[in-house]
């Protein structure tokens, strides 16, 4: 049955959200400013020295694929179906990096321990006690990279406020030292806080994962020990060292409904190579 418009003043609100485009393809934009504290001497002597200046990135985050890099970044990395695609500005190429996830390099160490112990099975005695330290050294690199380091978060009653939204002091403690305060608030709080959490999800996936999310190394877990229970998204993190902050970093302007357009993708007319393999591109 067709519906009239124009029967009453209810039919006539109904059939104007219809007309309403939807907007497709929208996702949330925010920026990471990460500020180093510099600690020297000279720097405690000097209050008036002017303050580190933050390096900021911009991040656009939708259906937990994340994109690290703005308009005029030379070069903007996209975490998408658990690969890295870098693309480089400056050469208007892109390079797909292999083994970036933390399951993929685990698997790949697993597979060249493996290798190792059967050349060292098989080599001539006099090369054999070589061989066998070179396995050892590698299955401790494999075996390191599944501990995950003992946290302990904290929350207090210590409130502050980050480019307008409140949050709440977390403190993180690592073998009785605090390491970190987490300034947390709550998804549901923030605009498109829970696709923000999405895409940290998604950047915890992989190697140096919690540094390109948070700008701090949470070390090698797969989705950092018990950060889901914080309950919310940090907008700003400080880093303590020997009871003394070294560097901040806040998630701020953030804003959501922001067509994705094309940022997810390889611009035309860009190469596309496979490779190198993730530890050698950034050992370049």
């Amino acid at each position: 049955m067709a519906v009239n418009c124009e029967e009453t003043s209810t039919l006539r609100h109904a059939c104007a959200l219809l007309l309403i485009p939807v907007l497709a393809n929208a996702g949330v934009v925010y920026d990471v400013a990460v500020r180093s504290i510099d600690q020297s001497n000279m720097a405690l002597v000097s209050p008036s020295a002017p303050m580190p200046t933050a390096a900021v990135s911009q991040y656009f985050v939708e259906d937990g694929h994340v994109r690290v890099g703005g308009a005029n970044a030379k070069t903007v990395y996209v975490f998408k179906d658990r690969t890295i695609t870098v693309i480089d500005n400056t050469s208007r190429s892109a390079h797909v990096l292999k083994h970036a996830t933390l399951s993929l390099v685990a698997a790949h160490y697993a597979d060249a321990v493996k290798q190792l112990e059967d050349a060292a099975a098989n080599a001539p005695p006099d090369d054999r006690a070589e061989a066998q330290r070179k396995a050892a050294d590698m299955k401790l690199v494999s075996e390191r990279l599944r501990q995950a380091v003992p946290r302990q978060y904290r929350v207090t009653i210590r409130f502050e406020s980050v480019d307008g939204h409140s949050c709440r002091i977390w403190e993180e403690r690592e073998n009785d030292a605090k390491r970190m305060e987490l300034c947390v608030a709550a998804a549901a709080a923030l605009p498109g806080g829970a696709e923000i959490l999405k895409g940290l999800k998604t950047l915890s996936q992989f190697r140096q994962g919690s540094s390109l999310a948070l700008g701090v190394d949470f070390g090698l877990s797969e989705w950092w020990p018990d950060f889901a229970s914080l309950g919310g998204v940090p907008l700003l993190i400080r880093e303590f060292k020997f009871d003394t902050v070294i560097s901040e970093v806040t998630l701020t302007a953030i804003r959501e409904g922001v067509p994705s357009a094309s940022l997810l993708e390889v611009p035309e007319g860009y190469p596309v190579q496979d490779g190198p393999e993730y530890t050698q591109w950034y050992s370049r």
